[in-house]
């Protein structure tokens, strides 16, 4: 950290060296996307597809890392997996759209259960006081991060 880092850089830095020793450390998360086949790129466009509802290809890229091409390589190959469907667009008939499939769904849950368990073992290692405090500060921060969304 540079001596002119700002206070936000400081507590990003914090954040970020927080997460690290708390994430991962029991690999639930990287087991289960190694077992399942799947790479954090895939897991990713699936977390964005189902924040979206349905979103095209276009859309994907435009939020996506890397060009539409790569996007359209990686919907493939998550439709051959059945964790993506494309579909018309009702609105628009010409507009091909993708969304989770149920088993789309099921991975995404069964990451988010084995993300949840690592972060557990993680923090296990802090006195209970403690991890209740730090669960309040984290609910009082979703909820106004979660308010600055929706205005």
């Amino acid at each position: 950290m540079s001596v002119s880092a700002s206070a936000l850089d400081i507590e990003a830095d914090a954040l970020r060296r927080f997460v690290d020793l708390v994430s991962h450390r029991a690999g639930q998360a990287l087991a289960r996307m190694e077992e399942a086949g799947v790479t954090l790129p895939q897991v990713l466009l699936m977390v964005r597809v189902e924040r979206a509802g349905a979103a095209s290809i276009s859309e994907l890229a435009g939020v996506s890392p890397g060009s539409a091409a790569a996007v359209s390589q990686m919907v493939d190959r998550l439709v051959r997996r059945d964790w993506l469907a494309r579909s018309e667009d009702q609105g628009d008939r010409r507009r091909k759209t993708v969304s989770l499939t149920a088993a789309g769904v099921r991975l995404l849950r069964d990451m988010e259960a084995a993300r949840t368990a690592d972060y557990a073992a993680g923090l296990s290692r802090l006195p209970p006081a403690l991890r209740a405090e730090l669960h309040g500060w984290l609910e009082r921060a979703l909820a106004e991060v979660n308010r600055e969304a929706s205005q």
